[in-house]
């Protein structure tokens, strides 16, 4: 049985503000932010914005609820799935749902995102996909098979 496939490319690393300014953040999709503290850089959170939210609106809300307890400067990589491209804005949600839930399920990333306390213990889905991650991907895996999970 072949792998149904979700693709994503991750931005280059952009200061929060210059992120939230972005062309990319005005639309749906995935978000990976880290900091910089002293010569550091560590994963804080990965999150998503489907439905009625953009990526600038779930930043803004981080920012302004619970970023700022991170000293440093803080980045986003926005990413945006490239396979498969898809015109329906559902299976673009559907898609987006499930690679988050399926790059926070892995084991591999169980302590990178001390932020997110969701979809870490338990993945459900009756697709199965492997998820490939390209452009900067910094500490994701560039592939995830949850058929191996």
């Amino acid at each position: 049985m072949r792998d149904k496939i979700i693709r994503i490319h991750w931005s280059e690393p952009m200061l929060l503000e210059d992120a939230i300014q972005s062309d990319l953040a005005q639309k749906q999709g995935l978000y990976y932010i880290t900091r910089i503290f002293g010569k550091k850089e560590t994963s804080l959170y990965l999150g998503k914005a489907t439905k009625n939210n953009t990526i600038k609106h779930r930043l803004i809300s981080h920012r302004d609820n619970w970023l700022f307890k991170y000293r440093g400067k803080k980045y986003v990589r926005i990413g945006r799935i490239v396979y498969p491209k898809t015109s329906d804005i559902y299976e673009n949600e559907k898609l987006i749902d499930h690679a988050e839930r399926a790059i926070l399920y892995d084991k591999a990333h169980s302590k990178l995102f001390p932020e997110n306390i969701q979809n870490r213990k338990r993945y459900t889905s009756t697709d199965l996909y492997r998820i490939e991650n390209e452009g900067d991907i910094f500490q994701l895996n560039s592939s995830i098979r949850m058929q191996e999970h």
